[in-house]
């Protein structure tokens, strides 16, 4: 349980990288900011959570779990607290873009590494919560602060987000520290250090996370606008119903994915996905809120399964570390996916390009699992 309780405070203050929306008209009014210019803010960010997860194995190898909560929560924290006090581009760039992007990334790796530690028998369902908890704070902020976000001085609300994220790592810190963890884990650091090399069937579950990713990126950062293309008259509830989605996917794909096994869960991700994406395209208000809440789930249970689809191709113990690699993924999908749907939209005045290919990624993410032979762990 105290495992459990780090985990999902790790992963709530990581999941501040989907607060970030709530900030842009604040901070352009204040600071004079272009679109661009904060536009930059979030790609950097964006790069650094990739980087944080993907390096953060290796740094748990070397200084334990307890040295990586202080670095996590430090650089998150601090990403906020740099900007609060000296309010400028310079420090939402280096504070923000670099400093929280990179502890985001290492508390979300962090997490699912406490998780990936519990027994197996609740392995899957402590992955599926741990990861939910990311989407925790995309939706509980903007529905308890977001007025008050709107109207106060953005450094004021960078400064206090960046106290509260103090006391949070504070008590995951205590938590990992209670549990004992800190202690027996180090022989299991050391083998999750020296992962399976990459091979074939590692990229082939790679590219189809890309290609799922793609879909959720692509729908999540245009949402509101392609509600508005398809005539929908609140399109601001469609980033409300992508979310939600998520959380459903997050929490509830790993232990399905542990029933059903690679294949079958792979390719069902793929249908959903194939559905949602078509039901966006509707310009019936009930469709494509279901449509969006499907690609949602999409999205969110991509980033669950993966985690526990590693584990039964390659063993437990590399999870975190095989899954560090495999974010990259998720990661070249968020430089790409925002900006080829804005341009697409530019040359069209129409999402149906948008649409359309990443229908033609979703049938890919469907057949691409046949390509995996099935493994001496795996079904």
């Amino acid at each position: 349980m105290l495992l459990m309780a780090g985990a999902i405070l790790a992963n709530g203050a990581a999941g501040l990288l989907y607060v970030w929306s709530l900030f842009i008209l604040p901070i352009e009014a204040s600071l004079g900011l272009g679109r661009a210019d904060l536009g930059l803010i979030s790609s950097l960010a964006l790069i650094s959570f990739t980087a944080g997860a993907s390096v953060m194995p290796a740094i748990l190898a070397r200084i334990g779990r307890i040295g990586v909560a202080c670095i996590a929560f430090a650089l998150i924290a601090g990403g906020h607290l740099v900007f609060g006090l000296w309010p400028s581009w310079t420090a939402l760039a280096l504070g923000y873009g670099l400093g929280f992007g990179a502890g985001s990334g290492a508390a979300y790796a962090f997490a699912l590494s406490l998780a990936a530690s519990l027994p197996a028998q609740v392995r899957a369902v402590a992955i599926g919560v741990a990861l939910g908890a990311f989407a925790l704070s995309g939706i509980l902020l903007p529905v308890t602060l977001g007025g008050w976000i709107a109207a106060a001085a953005p450094e004021s609300a960078f400064l206090r987000i960046g106290i509260v994220v103090l006391l949070v790592g504070l008590f995951c810190v205590l938590a990992v520290l209670a549990s004992g963890a800190s202690r027996r884990d180090h022989e299991a650091q050391t083998v999750a250090a020296t992962a399976p090399s990459i091979d074939r069937p590692f990229l082939v579950l790679a590219t189809i996370f890309f290609m799922l990713c793609f879909i959720g990126l692509a729908m999540i950062s245009h949402a509101a606008a392609i509600a508005a293309s398809a005539g929908i008259a609140t399109p601001g509830y469609a980033a409300s119903a992508l979310t939600l989605g998520y959380l459903a996917g997050s929490i509830l794909g790993a232990p399905i994915a542990e029933r059903l096994g690679e294949r079958p869960a792979l390719m069902a991700l793929g249908v959903l996905a194939l559905l949602g994406t078509l039901a966006m395209f509707s310009a019936s208000p009930a469709l494509f809120f279901a449509g969006a809440a499907i690609v949602g789930v999409t999205f969110g249970g991509s980033g669950s399964i993966m985690p526990v689809l590693l584990g039964m191709r390659y063993g437990a113990e590399h999870i975190s570390r095989l899954y560090g690699r495999a974010i990259i993924a998720y990661g070249l999908a968020g430089l790409i996916a925002p900006d080829v749907a804005g341009r697409l939209f530019d040359r069209s005045q129409s999402y149906a390009p948008t649409i359309g290919l990443c229908v033609v990624f979703a049938f890919t993410a469907i057949v691409a699992p046949l390509l995996l032979e099935r493994s001496s762990r795996g079904r």
